[in-house]
């Protein structure tokens, strides 16, 4: 299973790594980030000793790195790092020569900050003192993406779902898939697990919920009786939003049904759950992320859960016309995050900017 796989990588990548990072995994790893964010962290700060040992900015290896040498970094070093980042070709198995993405090298950064910061506030040596005396990260700007906010909606509006289509969506999952299905086990697959997978869809297209948000609710967490779910926000926080009313005929099916299909066991609490070996255990995030690609290509096009995000926060913001609405309803801080969704073209101002200049 991946989760099981990613507690395994992560455990390599410590091995490499200094107490320090062993020390903020640990922290991390109860709130707010999963084993998959904490593996791919670790593996930012691999890449960066790496580079700083690389450019003999390190006396030890990367395992015994010391605070001493930490303390020791200047705001230039990170920033010729991310020069390095920008300029040298992306990682993986291609030669092509591409260089890295500006969302890698923006992950890069953020995983960075997130270590420095808790270095050099939620740390304490023998004296009383935080780990790193000044957290340099601070002054390191993030990498701009070098794309407007009517550029990226753009890109967004081609795979999301727009109007009608979330319902029309869900109808074909329902009544169509399985008629494009050629083989008897990819047949009985389908229907061991349509209920769950509409379910999972309605809860996303009723509610704007992350992946990580809907993979970690319990069954508790699900409010039916009042249209509502529990979830735990990034942050750690917990927070109850609104299920809408259109999609809760598939929540309630998977309710009633999750334990004739699954047989979970009394103390097996998620809301969602898969099959392995034979028993039941909570859905993983790269579960839930096939299953939408799947669907969602035979559909109309590839799309992911992060989409049918994006799909919520626009319907809501052309029926509501209010950002503090939609922000509310995704658990957003702030509006900032869901200003993308003013930029995204609808009918209506296609058809009012077409007829400005009619009679």
């Amino acid at each position: 299973m991946s989760q099981e796989k990613n507690i395994n990588r992560l455990e390599l990548e410590l091995k490499t790594l200094p107490f320090f990072v062993h020390e903020y995994v640990q922290k991390k790893s109860i709130v707010p980030y999963s084993v998959t964010t904490l593996y791919e962290y670790s593996k930012e700060f691999r890449r960066f000793f790496e580079w700083l040992q690389h450019e003999s900015l390190l006396s030890s290896d990367i395992s015994h790195i010391t605070l001493a040498e930490m303390n020791a970094l200047k705001y230039d070093d990170v920033e010729l790092y991310k020069g390095y980042l920008l300029s040298s070709p992306r990682m993986g198995t291609s030669s092509d020569g591409r260089l890295r993405s500006h969302v890698s090298i923006q992950r890069s950064i953020t995983a960075l900050k997130s270590l420095f910061h808790f270095l050099a506030t939620q740390t304490e040596d023998k004296n009383g003192q935080p780990y790193l005396q000044q957290n340099i990260m601070l002054k390191v700007d993030n990498v701009k993406t070098g794309r407007t906010l009517q550029d990226r909606s753009r890109a967004i509006e081609k795979k999301i779902l727009i109007g009608d289509e979330s319902l029309a969506f869900i109808e074909f999952i329902d009544t169509s898939y399985e008629d494009l299905l050629t083989s008897h086990q990819a047949k009985f697959a389908f229907k061991r697990n349509k209920t769950r997978d509409l379910a999972i869809i309605a809860l996303f297209l009723g509610t704007g919920i992350r992946l990580s948000e809907l993979v970690n609710m319990n069954v508790s967490d699900l409010d039916i009786a009042n249209m509502e779910a529990t979830v735990i926000r990034k942050g750690g926080f917990k927070d109850t939003t609104m299920i809408s009313s259109v999609f809760m005929e598939y929540i309630r099916d998977y309710a009633k049904e999750r334990h004739t299909l699954y047989h979970p066991k009394h103390n097996q609490k998620s809301l969602f759950l898969s099959l392995y070996r034979g028993q039941a255990h909570q859905i993983d995030q790269s579960t839930v992320e096939k299953l939408v690609a799947k669907y969602s290509s035979a559909f109309k096009t590839r799309i992911t859960p992060h989409k049918l995000r994006h799909t919520v926060g626009t319907q809501l913001y052309k029926k509501t016309n209010s950002l503090l609405t939609v922000s509310h309803q995704l658990g957003q801080t702030g509006t900032s995050a869901t200003a993308l969704y003013t930029h995204l073209v609808d009918e209506e101002k296609r058809e009012a900017i077409n007829d400005l200049w009619t009679n």
